[in-house]
């Protein structure tokens, strides 16, 4: 008899999913208010003025990954993964919920046309959704169930 093989879809854990996107996307209001300090001190980038600079010995990349996101690069990313999520409902129920002015969940339910129940399976495939696009550094934010080969 034959293996049966699951995929990764199969193997998802789409409760725990969509717990760790709800967590991510809980914090974008606060870390988007953080993001605006340096247009209140009135920070810029630097002018290039011409004149030569040491090379860095910085791996900016490596840095990347091993700090955590500066909360201006938060928001871009959050926003830019929200644009990726092909399904329309997924994201109105995001933007909803976590980027623009708070909508409470019945007044979504009640724009969206859908019943209590329709509502929180839609609101855990946008959460999935998300998950899925969102890149694994600096946090994945997939959990996959364990599957056991007894074969």
């Amino acid at each position: 008899m034959g293996r049966l093989v699951q995929s990764y879809f199969r193997r998802l854990d789409r409760e725990a999913t969509a717990e760790n996107a709800e967590g991510l996307l809980s914090d974008f209001r606060h870390r988007e208010q953080k993001a605006k300090r340096a247009d209140v001190l009135g920070l810029k980038s630097p002018a290039m003025d011409g004149m030569p600079r040491n090379d860095t010995v910085e791996n900016s990349v490596e840095r990347r990954i091993t700090d955590h996101l500066s909360d201006q690069e938060f928001v871009e990313r959050v926003r830019r993964a929200l644009e990726c999520i092909e399904d329309d409902t997924s994201r109105l129920i995001l933007q909803g919920l976590y980027i623009g002015r708070p909508i409470k969940a019945e007044a979504l339910m009640e724009r969206l046309t859908m019943s209590n129940t329709a509502y929180y399976h839609a609101k855990e495939e946008a959460l999935v959704a998300f998950a899925e696009v969102w890149p694994p550094v600096p946090s994945e934010l997939l959990v996959y169930r364990t599957v056991r080969d007894d074969g």
